[in-house]
């Protein structure tokens, strides 16, 4: 009988730990940094994931920034299913990184800008926010361009800097993975075979202010298609065509091996580092 219930409440401690651990991913965190190399300023930088995108989609990566001391993860905000916003945490701190989760994490990116604005909205509303940045990761690049290049200027607010992560701006399907795997032929002009998704954006990507700086991430993992398993390296690198003549400064980077697949981008310590230093970096 003893021994029964000493298992019982192993099992049951074991549950509890799990589930503290679960929510843990999208709740806010704050602690006391020690000094760091980095610009410590008010603007927040908003990470908006990709299509099937949860908790750890970025929030491992939160984790790792803030035990680092680099920033805050202080705003968790939740877009629920019929659109409304529930806030987890405030707008404290500083670098603080707001989470975005969207409870139908199936939605397209016309459900992603629309929230995106939304979130926008209550920043400078409640926060008065005059400015932040973007960090997305798959679909979430593709919402991200579209609403700085069409809704941003109905805001009063200004965009810093984006980094885009495995971004698939020259694919016909930018949510659920396709085989084969898109392919794109870059040209001095672009790419030679231009997506619906490339051409809606390139449409009026003259909106965007020539005052974002931008960080396009790719992964190469697989040799064989040359692409990160799910969306082409000239795929994301597309980017550079649709915007680099417009914006102050265009960056790409390209990562390699195994932890440069798709899913496992933002858990490459080297990209954690290659955003530290792009948003925060006192250089910059």
């Amino acid at each position: 009988m003893v021994n029964e219930l000493i298992v019982t409440a192993v099992i049951f401690l074991i549950a509890v730990f799990i589930i503290y651990k679960y929510d843990s991913y999208a709740r806010p965190i704050k602690v006391k940094h020690p000094e760091s190399q980095v610009n410590r300023q008010m603007i927040p930088t908003i990470f908006i994931p990709g299509f099937l995108g949860n908790r750890f989609s970025f929030g491992s990566m939160q984790k790792r920034l803030v035990k680092q001391g680099i920033a805050d993860k202080t705003l968790v905000i939740i877009v629920k299913r019929d659109g409304a916003l529930k806030v987890r945490g405030s707008l404290i701190g500083k670098n603080p990184m707001v989470q975005v989760l969207f409870s139908q994490n199936t939605v397209r990116p016309k459900g992603q800008v629309r929230a995106i604005f939304d979130i926008c909205q209550l920043l400078v509303d409640d926060y008065g926010v005059t400015s932040c940045n973007f960090v997305g990761h798959s679909m979430g690049c593709i919402s991200i361009i579209w609403f700085i290049s069409h809704q941003l200027k109905e805001l009063e607010l200004t965009v810093h800097k984006v980094v885009t992560i495995a971004g698939p701006f020259n694919d016909n399907e930018v949510s659920k993975d396709t085989y084969p795997i898109d392919k794109t032929y870059l040209t001095k002009q672009g790419p030679a075979d231009k997506s619906q998704t490339y051409r809606a954006l390139k449409r009026d990507i003259s909106g965007i202010p020539r005052t974002v700086s931008i960080l396009n991430i790719a992964g190469l993992s697989d040799s064989k298609t040359l692409s990160d398993g799910s969306v082409s390296v000239n795929s994301v690198r597309a980017l550079k065509y649709l915007t680099q003549e417009i914006v102050k400064s265009y960056r790409e980077l390209i990562f390699k091996g195994d932890r440069a697949g798709h899913r496992l981008l933002h858990e490459n310590g080297d990209v954690d580092k290659a955003i530290q230093r792009f948003l925060w970096s006192s250089e910059n």
